[in-house]
This record gives structure tokens, sequence and C-alpha cells, in this order.
């Protein structure tokens, strides 16, 4: 790039004066052939105008000194001579030649200021502009950041509290409305008080990780799965009867019975116990509704664990399963 711009620096200093240097150089050749061409010191003057803002204060000097030299030839020889008042227009043409290069230049200056000012404004309003999309990317990472934790549960990456009971209830109200089925499952972890008793919390916590892992495996749809504190879940099953809720629910007791679980290299089995309900005409607000499997999760806790427990309408039914909780 520097050799470029060095050959262009070259030309510019180069192209007014040889410009001028030709102008002049035919005015020369008119003037000894005879040829009168009217005002030709107003074409040297343009050409010293055209220099200076080419090429600089430099370069129109040089093209003044070229001007001046032509008419000194042109101007005090009579026979050479295109106007009047010889010495008058003489005097007049050095005067201009001379100050037209500074005056030219200065303009020249102050305009390549004045763009490389707003050249200046634009990368500053470009460099602001870049910042602000920046910033701007920034909080909606964070605002997504925020809206995440506030709606999933750290440990498991499920649903949490809050936000299972906001979707919770505007389900109730799609069924109040369009009286379709609605069923939820309640299930804990059983025995979970003897692995952090045996292993310590970490333990507990990875047995908790483990319960989400294999129960999200049976989540489909618009089902919503979370943690509702503790070692205990919640499963809301939309468009889902209380039978097939049962079946559902037995098919995640068994999955999760039958996936070896380690410790500190010993194997743990783990089991849960679920309560079902379905909504009910009766069943003002999602509370009821949890209510209801609660007590269910509660009746099987009380014939055995590992296990699915239906209520409906005040009448409990049992799907047993094997009576075994976690075990090494």
């Amino acid at each position: 790039m520097k050799p470029l711009d060095d050959r262009r620096a070259i030309w510019s200093l180069v192209f007014g004066p040889s410009l001028t240097l030709a102008v002049a150089g035919a005015f020369l050749l008119l003037a000894v052939s005879g040829i009168q061409i009217p005002a030709p010191g107003l074409f040297i003057l343009i050409t010293i105008v055209v220099s200076a803002g080419h090429g600089g204060a430099v370069a129109g000097y040089l093209s003044a000194a070229i001007g001046i030299g032509c008419c000194l030839v042109l101007l005090p020889d009579p026979e050479l001579s295109f106007t009047p008042d010889r010495e008058f227009r003489l005097q007049g043409m050095i005067v201009l030649a001379l100050l037209l290069p500074f005056v030219v230049g200065y303009l020249r200056n102050r305009v390549a200021r004045r763009l490389e000012a707003e050249r200046a404004m634009r990368e500053r309003a470009e460099a602001a502009n870049r910042e602000l999309l920046t910033l701007r990317a920034e909080l909606v990472r964070h605002a997504k950041e925020l809206e995440r934790l506030a709606t999933t549960d750290d440990l498991t990456g499920l649903c949490n509290r809050r936000h299972f009971l906001a979707l919770a209830a505007d389900a109730l109200r799609q069924h109040g409305r369009e009286q379709r089925p609605l069923a939820l499952l309640i299930f804990d972890i059983d025995l979970f008080k003897s692995v952090n008793d045996r292993f310590g919390h970490d333990a507990g916590d990875a047995v908790i990780r483990h319960v989400a892992e294999v129960c999200r495996g049976e989540v489909s749809g618009s089902d919503v799965l979370a943690r509702f504190g503790g070692e205990e879940f919640v499963l809301l099953l939309p468009e889902t009867t209380g039978e097939q809720a049962v079946a559902r629910a037995e098919a995640m007791r068994r999955r999760l019975e039958a996936t070896p679980f380690e410790v500190r290299g010993a194997e743990v089995r783990v089991t849960i116990s679920i309560g079902v309900s379905e909504a009910a005409a009766e069943m003002e607000c999602i509370a009821d509704m949890m209510k209801r499997a609660d007590q269910a999760l509660y009746q099987a806790k009380h014939n055995g664990r590992n296990r699915v427990q239906h209520v409906r309408r005040g009448s409990p039914r049992s799907n047993n399963g094997a009576a075994a909780a976690v075990a090494a």
C-alpha cells in the first residue's frame, strides 16, 4: 500500500504544474504563430486553482511560478501581447498567482479537516451503534437467564414450583372452559432420608438428578414436569384421563425401578411412590387437585411404597408394585 500512496502523492504534486506548463506552452506557441487568445491569464489562473486544489499549496505555487513566467513573456512584448495595459495586467497576474495557491490551499485544508471531522463522527457513531447492539444482546441474554432462573430448578433443570403452579392454573382454567381431561401426578423418592444419612447430601442431590432424568424420558407433548421441593416431584398431564394417568405413572415407576444407579461404587435401588388425581367439576383451583393427589401419595406410602395410588371422588384405588424402597 505504501508504494501506491507514494505514487499518488507524486502524481498530485506534478499534475497541476504539468497542466499549467502545457497551457502556458500552448499559449506561447499560439502567440508566436500570431493567433490571439482572449484573456490567456484567466486560463492560467484556472490551472493554478486546479493545481492548488488537487495537489496543495506546493503544487499551486509551482503552477504560479510557471504561469508568472509565461505572463512575463506574453505581456511585456508588444508583438505577443493580447490585451492593452500590459503592466497593470502583469502586476495583477503576479499578485493573483501568488495569492490563489494560499487561498485555495487554505480552503482545501479546511474542507479536508471538515471531512475528516465528519468521518471521525461517523466512526464514533458506528462504534456507539455497535456498542449499543452489543449491550442489547447482553440485555437479551441476561433477560433470558433471569427468566430461566425464575422458572427452572437449578439442581434438575425441571420447572420450579412457582412456574409449575402458574402453568397448572392455566391448564385447569382451560379444563373448566373446554371440559377436556386433565390429570396430575405427585411423587417422591422412597426413603430418601436414608440416602442422605448413609452417603451425604451430595449423594442425595445425585439421586434427585437421577430421578429427574429418568422421569423426563416419560414426558411428552404438553406435559409439565417439575421439582416441587426437596425430593418431591409433580407431573401435569393435559388431555389425559385418570386411567391413562395411572398407566403413565406405572410405566414411569417401573422404568425408574429398573434403572441402576450407583453412589460411591455402591448400587442403590431408587424407587418412587406416586399419587394420581384428575380434574373434577368441584375443584376450584389447582390446590384442590394437588391435595387429592397428595392424599393418594400418602396412601401409596402407607400401603408399602414403590406403588401408584389413584384417588377419585374420595375413593382410593391402588396399583401395587414391589414393596421395596431404597436399598443398597
